[in-house]
């Protein structure tokens, strides 16, 4: 499975197995509009063999939905449209998260924006989050 974290620049992948609790960073993409950006994610799909992509919901901290929420959803609606089984999970404060356990990388912040290492940091928590609400393994 893969898992996505969609931002206006980019959007971070990560990729697991179902059963198990691990997830694995994949990189960013470097967002170029969703006519070119959902070939590029089904691909990566094909490639990785994966029947699920788990989309980042970004949710308020209220639960309330927001500006970017909608604009997630209809991506999510465009690969849907283009075959992808489509999964969804809550990603507040994966950014955050993901921002601490790279802050220690001694590459100022910027940089590690500019290489998609939060993007794809966040991406491999909203797996981790989903694979752990889904069940791993027994």
């Amino acid at each position: 499975m893969l898992a996505l974290d969609v931002g206006d620049a980019r959007i971070g992948l990560a990729s697991g197995v179902v059963g198990s609790l691990l997830a694995f960073g994949r990189g960013a993409l470097v967002r170029r509009g969703t006519r070119s950006d959902v070939p590029a994610v089904m691909a990566l799909l094909a490639e990785e063999g994966a029947e699920v992509v788990v989309v980042g919901l970004p949710l308020r901290l209220s639960g309330e939905e927001s500006a970017q929420t909608e604009r997630v959803r209809r991506f999510a609606k465009a690969l849907a449209a283009a075959g992808a089984r489509v999964e969804f999970e809550d990603e507040r404060l994966t950014t955050r998260l993901a921002q601490r356990q790279v802050s220690g990388g001694g590459l100022p912040m910027t940089r590690r924006r500019e290489k998609g290492l939060l993007d794809e940091g966040a991406a491999v928590l909203i797996l981790e989050s989903y694979l752990r609400r889904v069940g791993g393994p027994t």
